[in-house]
């Protein structure tokens, strides 16, 4: 793995402080081929006329030759066939018109950075400056439809891995001035670029405040994804709750925005993260706007009790078979002790077995080559299921209650927050298997306090119930009509 040779050492940092840009073209490109150790991607172009020589460095790949030999080329052959470099650089660059930014530096470190970001660099004979290109251009994946959160009605766009793309698709849905995109560098040896946007005067400054002040100060050697980031900005302490929201969908984002959330992106990953988050924002969807109010109230419990099904029903289980009987029903207790005649193991470690071999499928389904990997796990999953009964290692009701405790896992809209139910439904069968339904009821009360206790960027993670706050209501459990619940922009400044 790379992280056992990573040291928090910028790639260029031992070389870039000895090396300056001089006057000598060709000296100019060997010092960049040293730094760089002569890739092969790497190409560089000389232009010499009678007094004039300029050379022309780029990464072949991250910029469009096309456009280069097209428009730059043609534009700088024509100003040097007039005029010559004697006359200085300054002189260049006031004069010359290249249909593409043009900036200049003094500094080495610099302009190795932007070549490696996808400018082309362009070197004039007896110049101390270098003229910076921007042009960057590579393939990218085409605009699809988010695997990870589909629906049936609304945008079937998603994020892909490039940063501009991603803008612009957030620009489309929002052309409103104050949008803002303020960006940053991360990692010590990728340099990542970062994007924070939001919009000024309705963005919660406390929370970007918080947000931006760590990210400055997230120190990694490398980031490559947004998930790595959000586990180095996420406030401190322990918890298995998402205190960040990760979504593919430019239309939740664009929402969340114009709710005064701010949302960050990352060159390379196709998922941003919105914050604050609340615990309640883990159960709602954009398809709730996009249909009739009754249906995504009646959607949003659902998930609700779906959400319930898969943290505490294997857990209820063990609670009723191990220590509660009486609570049982005669006729389903009569049927359940049937069942459980001759088996071998308790109900704790059947359920702990059941569970343990369904999470394997379910790794080892998404894992496998997709044309493949849902049917060996859905076969994998009966017959394995039909198996143990079949040799009475587990009881059929086991089955029945670890099947409802997955379907129910996939019907909440966002992975991170049922990955963390899959982590604590083993813990509250653990202490359901100690002190039955007082053991679960001790782990609820302690769940409860900690999520009151969570933060997002700063703010209250169970917002609007704690601290409780009536106004909000309209758009927590219940969707209320778009004609009764009508929202006031908190703008600071006049447009």
């Amino acid at each position: 793995m790379w992280r056992k040779n990573s040291k928090n050492v910028s790639p260029t940092n031992q070389t870039d402080t000895t090396l300056t840009i001089t006057e000598d073209v060709e000296q100019n490109i060997e010092q960049i081929k040293h730094c760089l150790g002569d890739p092969f991607d790497l190409v560089y172009k000389e232009y010499k006329f009678k007094r004039t020589a300029f050379a022309l460095c780029y990464i072949d790949g991250l910029i469009s030759t096309e456009d280069l030999e097209r428009t730059v080329i043609p534009s700088l052959m024509d100003w040097f066939k007039e005029n010559d470099s004697s006359s200085g650089a300054r002189d260049f660059s006031q004069h010359i018109q290249v249909p593409k930014k043009l900036n200049t530096t003094s500094d080495f470190s610099i302009m190795l950075t932007a070549l490696l970001r996808g400018s082309t660099i362009l070197f004039i004979k007896k110049g101390t400056e270098a003229f910076l290109i921007s042009d960057q251009h590579w393939e990218t994946r085409s605009i699809e439809e988010p695997s990870s959160q589909t629906m049936v009605r609304g945008p079937r766009e998603g994020f892909v891995e490039a940063l501009a793309v991603n803008s612009t698709l957030i620009r489309r849905r929002i052309t409103n001035p104050r949008l803002r995109f303020k960006s940053f560098i991360v990692g010590e040896m990728t340099q990542t670029m970062v994007m924070v946007i939001y919009i000024e005067g309705l963005v919660n400054e406390s929370a970007l405040n918080v947000a931006c002040s760590r990210i400055t100060n997230a120190k990694a050697s490398e980031i490559f994804e947004t998930g790595m980031l959000e586990e180095l900005i996420e406030d401190k302490g322990y918890s298995p709750f998402p205190t960040l929201i990760d979504t593919e969908r430019p239309d939740v984002v664009s929402a969340a925005l114009t709710e005064g959330k701010l949302a960050i992106m990352m060159e390379g990953s196709p998922f941003a993260l919105i914050g604050p988050a609340t615990f309640i924002s883990y159960f709602q969807t954009a398809e709730d706007y996009y249909n009739r109010f009754d249906l995504s109230t009646f959607l949003r419990m659902i998930r609700f009790i779906a959400f319930w099904i898969a943290f505490a029903l294997p857990a209820t289980y063990v609670a009723l078979t191990t220590f509660h009987q009486e609570l049982i029903p005669t006729d389903l207790l009569i049927s359940l002790a049937a069942q459980r005649e001759g088996l071998p193991f308790p109900a704790i470690v059947e359920a702990l077995i059941m569970e343990t071999v369904f999470e394997i499928l379910r790794e080892a389904g998404i894992r496998m080559p997709r044309p493949i990997g849902p049917a060996v796990s859905i076969v994998g999953a009966i017959v394995i299921g039909e198996a143990a009964v079949t040799a009475g290692l587990v009881s059929p009701a086991i089955v029945i209650v670890v099947s409802l405790t997955a379907i129910a896992s996939f019907a909440n809209p966002y992975y991170s927050i049922a990955g963390s139910a899959r982590i604590m439904r083993f813990v509250l069968m653990l202490f359901a298997a100690t002190a039955g339904i007082f053991g679960i009821l001790i782990f609820t009360l302690i769940l409860c306090i900690h999520l009151v206790s969570l933060r997002s960027l700063g703010e209250p993670y169970m917002s609007p119930f704690a601290p409780f706050s009536m106004k909000k209501q309209k758009d927590t459990v219940v969707r209320f009509p778009m004609w009764w619940s009508k929202r006031k922009k908190r703008w600071k400044q006049e447009a």
